[in-house]
């Protein structure tokens, strides 16, 4: 059996985590907000788990607040961090860089793993 990769599904393959193409504008804002939001994301954040070829952090309840799906690389993060974070800065701000900033927080603890997509969810 032979496979044969064309042009377009060779770029599927090595396409990786992008800012979206609707607040790229403002991607130079973006470092000015990185910090904060990464601690704030982290500070809920207990202990992690793999199960059934995803990645989990989790708060002390157990209650899973991102999850990496190894299959589809999608690593998804839980709307109450969405929820308590909005309390300390503005949306404007949190819906330009809040998926940017979840990237950035989970590769950086686990940085052997590929995301191609961040989107939130209902997780827990």
């Amino acid at each position: 059996m032979k496979i044969i990769i064309n042009e377009h599904q060779l770029i599927l393959l090595s396409e990786t985590y992008k800012r979206d193409r609707w607040d790229a504008e403002y991607a130079d804002e973006y470092p000015k907000y990185r910090k904060l939001l990464i601690s704030m994301l982290k500070q809920d954040v207990k202990s992690w788990g793999k199960a059934h070829g995803s990645t989990y952090l989790m708060n002390d309840k157990k209650e899973p607040l991102f999850a990496h799906r190894s299959g589809s690389k999608t690593l998804y993060y839980d709307y109450s961090l969405d929820k308590e974070i909005e309390n300390s800065i503005p949306y404007h701000i949190l819906s330009r860089h809040l998926k940017n900033a979840v990237y950035d927080y989970f590769n950086g603890l686990f940085p052997d793993l590929e995301i191609k997509e961040v989107s939130g969810a209902n997780i827990g």
